[in-house]
């Protein structure tokens, strides 16, 4: 069976092409969806988690993710296995971007694919297209507020820059001080050149009496902090379902209304 959707996001093509180089984020976008390893060539370990009234499916699998650098799309193709009803789905999902609009980009998804087991019974067109205009405006809404984060911090970045080039510039001599060396003896030069150089001595020497504890208090802190055990990394949160919601019940009540006669037309 194949479906169709589309949607937009208020960013250029380049930007929401790059975005979706980054496989790990754009996977976190799909609600339900998560990575068990690392993408490796494109090649990818996928989990998908869906939540249909008391109905939990969890569909686990591999897949591989291909792009047209040219072409500006790709695709995604791979198959899964919920163990506990012993369903298999299998699938492509095709996208596209389109910079037809200036400053916004449109992106074409078509998905082709087959489920057999148990829970083939739940994929009926009206049910898929229902699940997947919800995936679709999910995972809109969630590219959109990546792209977001992605510009804040650039804007910010971009901001710190230039701060830091305007307080790096190389400030020149004053007047006044040009002015004294032009006119101060050579004589009278080389007594302030050695009271310098005396001063300066004598403050390296303080300044080497001052910092030698505060070197040994921070030598003392820094090995115990190494002796100290590190923390634990803590887990990352569970990825949460895919929750349909009430599209249970509306598949039961269409259940029931055949069983009972109420969908037949009347002859």
């Amino acid at each position: 069976m194949e479906i169709a959707q589309r949607f937009t996001v208020p960013y250029p093509r380049d930007a929401v092409w790059a975005c979706f180089h980054d496989t790990a984020a754009i996977v976190a976008c799909l609600p339900g969806a998560a990575l068990s390893a690392e993408p490796q060539d494109g090649q990818l370990k996928l989990a998908m988690t869906i939540k249909l009234g008391p109905i939990v499916a969890t569909f686990a699998g591999d897949g591989l993710m291909m792009l047209d650098e040219a072409a500006y799309c790709g695709s995604v193709s791979g198959t899964g296995i919920d163990r506990k009803s012993a369903s298999r789905v299998k699938g492509v999902a095709s996208f596209a971007l389109d910079a037809s609009v200036p400053g916004e980009t449109g992106v074409d998804v078509k998905v082709d694919y087959t489920i057999a087991g148990a829970l083939a019974q739940f994929s009926r067109g009206g049910i898929v297209q229902e699940l997947a205009t919800r995936l679709t405006e999910a995972f809109a809404g969630n590219l959109k507020t990546r792209l977001d984060e992605q510009a804040s911090l650039s804007a910010v970045a971009g901001d710190s820059v230039a701060t830091d080039a305007v307080a790096n510039q190389p400030s020149g001599p004053s007047e006044s001080d040009a002015s004294d060396h032009d006119v101060m003896p050579s004589d009278k030069a080389a007594l302030i050149a050695s009271n310098a150089l005396q001063s300066e001595a004598t403050d390296a020497t303080a300044t080497h009496a001052t910092a030698a504890p505060e070197l040994a208090s921070a030598a003392s802190a820094a090995s115990a902090a190494s002796a100290a055990p590190s923390p634990r990394p803590t887990a990352p949160p569970p990825v949460a379902p895919l929750d349909l919601g009430n599209l249970f019940w509306k598949i039961l009540w269409d259940r029931v209304r055949n069983l009972l006669g109420f969908g037949r037309k009347a002859s």
